[in-house]
């Protein structure tokens, strides 16, 4: 009767473990966060919807099916308010819908260091600073099925990608070397 009692005593234990261990995790989930560096544009959204962001500052023109790329540099000429700060903007999109924002910086007063590039991400997108593996200069978070690279090369660069879109468009590429 003893031996019976304490193994249930250690089976509820470890439930109530699993459970408060479970919830305090942070979920972190990017699909449908806007951030400031981000431009405020999400995953997934269409070329009116991302247009629409920007109104006249910037026009974005992509066919509806396929994989498609949307370049715009301020090297030479000064970002729209909009953009301000913005060096370099790739806005890439698959079968009309966005998957991957790519945004390079100016160097800012902010942002001097990749530290405070993730601390300024993980503030405005809510996620866990712990979570950010780093490496030769490069950090990185990975949340379900999107991922934001961030780096300090030159000058701050983000990233925010679907990779299960990328993946399948990797694989039509490889598909398409072999025909």
């Amino acid at each position: 009767m003893k031996i019976a009692l304490a193994k249930s005593f250690f089976i509820i234990f470890n439930l109530f473990l699993c459970i408060t261990v479970g919830t305090a995790q942070e979920v972190c989930e990017l699909k449908s966060k806007t951030a400031p560096l981000l431009l405020n544009l999400q995953i997934g959204m269409s070329p009116e919807q991302t247009r629409a962001v920007f109104g006249k500052d910037l026009k974005i023109k992509v066919k509806k099916k396929g994989e498609r790329t949307f370049f715009q540099n301020y090297i030479k000429n000064p970002a729209p308010e909009s953009l301000r700060s913005v060096r370099a903007l790739y806005l890439r999109f698959f079968d009309g819908r966005l998957y991957q924002i790519e945004v390079f910086y100016e160097p800012r007063t902010d942002l001097k260091t990749l530290v405070e590039v993730t601390n300024a991400l993980a503030s405005q997108l809510n996620l866990p600073v712990a979570d950010w593996q780093v490496e030769n200069n490069r950090a990185e978070i990975k949340c379900v099925e999107i991922s934001l690279v961030a780096d300090y090369i030159l000058n701050p660069r983000i990233e925010l990608t679907d990779e299960t879109v990328r993946a399948a468009i990797e694989k039509s590429r490889q598909k398409n070397k072999k025909d």
